[in-house]
């Protein structure tokens, strides 16, 4: 799919009418991969942007439904547990409060910022108690009013700059609970005069035009989705005229532009600069290239002012071949799904082949103006993680060990003899606090290996980990390559005596084709079986569009297939743990069972 995102907002998404014929047609679609309620929580009049919310989750494959709660009843909310709030039962909330209406004389600017703030953080701390979703909050714009100085010498554009900072930094110490839209920043880019509705305003407290309400409604989605595994993991990335300005095959090392003190130059600087914070975070860089291998090395390994450098990359692919063959090798060697890449090429003609044999592959044709680089990252945000965990550090690490592996069984006519040489060995854990991001992660990631598909946050994670009815076994595995980190997770919840539902069973596909799986359920049924009295695992297989792999896992350990009423087969299965069918291995070694 092309992406436009060297505009820096398509202007037929600003438009309402536009917008609500996109979400009529989606509606007639039925099988969305999720269903999302999100709750708006506000003291001003935010109606409008449902339109928007819809339009990007649905583009994502989720299903939205959008409540709001009353006007400038936030607290009344909260603490009634008979409130639209808690009777819609949501999975996201967003809170946004408007200054004019949070602070009494808010325009005067004699309030005291002091009881404001604890005003502030009362509220935050109420919401955290009250509500057990994620929390999305916007932070404070400040409206075109009267800046000048109070008696205290203090302006309003500083003291709400103030605010912003004590709200970055709560949420920041809360980010298992809340997520941050930087409303302020938001309103600067689209421009206060396409952004602010003064009318409205005065009229029905309703602040917002439609351009920052589709803005808006797209930063939450973003939020949103990342947590049902649509955050993309890596970028494919052309190189010239789109790492550096010129072609280096004919232009030479010294005549690409990459400089970051002249024009052209220094806007293929910034975009390596923004390149390279995606890889700190995680976001694996790969490079799909018609050029000579040796020229494009030059660059990356002596220019200058280069900052990718060769070790940035976990994948380089710079050669003739056809590019759309090249991602399908990149593809197939990093072991993930298209939906998982964004390809960026400033040719049209690749992006145009790219698009047609693979339909599913993101595509983002980089602008002819070098200046326009920048709305890449000023669009909308594909690679945002709602946690980081210590696995996305070391990422490039991980999928470079994993090419290791890749090459070292090539010598093997076996797999099982490849296998006994890796020297694997795991280790278990039963609720592990500190794995719950990780463990909230991959439940929203795994997709080829994954019973239910079933997407959790890390505050649902929190909450099993410490519910009685609930047990985590998660597995760390570890081999003469490296260690590939929490790579399997097993939830379990006990609703009947002696019997526990698997209410989540998945396996990174770092570590597909190694048995693990077994070993690991093995540990689960015993841990089970000693630990909680448990006699029977009921389970059961959910398809998805890409979990086939995980079909027919549960016929293979053991596990018998339920008939209904009718006598007809069903996806429901149930195991009696002494019926399971032992798993014994010489290739895996148990190093320690954590707690």
């Amino acid at each position: 799919m092309m992406l436009s995102m060297f505009q820096e907002f398509p202007q037929e998404e600003q438009k309402r009418i536009y917008v609500q014929k996109a979400v009529n047609c989606f509606k007639e679609k039925v099988d969305y991969e999720n269903n999302v309620k999100t709750f708006f929580l506000t003291n001003y009049t935010l109606n409008g942007i449902e339109s928007f919310q819809s339009y990007y989750l649905y583009k994502k494959s989720i299903s939205p439904v959008v409540e709001f709660s009353d006007f400038n009843a936030v607290v009344q909310t909260l603490l009634n547990e008979k409130s639209k709030l808690h009777e819609f039962s949501p999975d996201f909330v967003v809170l946004s409060l408007d200054l004019r209406i949070f602070v009494k004389d808010f325009s005067l600017n004699e309030w005291d910022l002091n009881i404001i703030l604890l005003e502030l953080m009362k509220i935050l701390d109420l919401v955290k108690k009250a509500i057990k979703v994620p929390v999305i909050v916007t932070d404070f714009f400040l409206p075109a009013v009267n800046l000048m100085k109070n008696s205290t010498g203090d302006t309003l554009d500083k003291k709400v700059n103030k605010l912003n900072l004590e709200l970055s930094e709560y949420i920041q110490s809360n980010s298992k609970e809340f997520f941050l839209v930087e409303l302020s920043k938001m309103v600067g880019f689209v421009g206060n005069k396409n952004s602010i509705d003064d009318r409205l305003w005065y009229k029905n407290k309703a602040p917002f035009k439609s351009p920052l309400l589709a803005s808006l409604a797209r930063e939450i989605s973003t939020i949103i989705s990342s947590h049902y595994g649509h955050s993309k993991k890596c970028i494919i990335l052309d190189c010239d005229n789109t790492l550096w300005g010129g072609v280096v095959g004919e232009d030479g090392l010294d005549g690409i532009a990459l400089d970051p003190n002249e024009y052209p130059g220094v806007a293929y600087f910034e975009f390596q600069s923004y390149l390279l914070s995606l890889y700190k975070q995680g976001i694996l860089l790969a490079i799909c290239s018609k050029n000579n291998e040796e020229d494009v090395l030059a660059v990356l390994e002596n220019h200058p002012n280069c900052l990718l450098k060769r070790e940035h990359f976990v994948v380089i692919k710079a050669n003739w071949n056809k590019k759309y063959m090249s991602v399908m090798e990149i593809s197939s060697q990093l072991r993930l799904g298209m939906n998982n890449f964004v390809f960026v090429d400033d040719s049209d003609v690749e992006c145009s082949l790219i698009q047609e044999f693979i339909p599913d592959l993101d595509v983002i044709q980089t602008p002819k103006n070098p200046s326009e680089l920048s709305h890449i990252w000023n669009s909308e945000n594909l690679f945002y993680l709602p946690q980081k965990t210590k696995e996305d550090e070391r990422k490039q690490t991980l999928y470079k060990d994993d090419f290791s592996r890749q090459k070292s069984s090539e010598d093997f006519e076996d797999i099982s003899t490849f296998l006994k040489t890796l020297q694997t060995s795991v280790e278990f854990f039963e609720k592990e606090e500190t794995q719950l991001e990780r463990i909230a992660q991959l439940t929203q990631k795994t997709n080829q290996f994954n019973l239910r598909t079933i997407r959790y946050t890390a505050l649902n994670i929190e909450s099993f980990i410490k519910s009685d009815n609930h047990v985590i076994f998660s597995m760390r595995v570890k081999d003469k390559f490296g260690d590939l980190g929490i790579t399997n997770v097993a939830i379990f919840n006990f609703d009947k005596k002696n019997v526990a539902f698997l209410d989540t069973f998945l396996m990174s596909c770092r570590v597909i084709q190694r048995d693990l799986e077994y070993c690991f359920l093995q540990h689960c049924a015993n841990t089970l079986r000693d630990n909680y009295d448990v006699k029977v695992i009921e389970a059961e297989f959910v398809p998805s569009k890409k979990n086939s792999l995980a079909k027919n896992f549960l016929a293979k350990v053991g596990f018998k297939l339920c008939v209904d009423t009718n006598g007809n087969d069903t996806d429901k299965y149930y195991g009696n743990i002494l019926d399971m069918a032992p798993f014994s291995s010489d290739h895996i070694n148990t190093i320690r069972v954590g707690n």
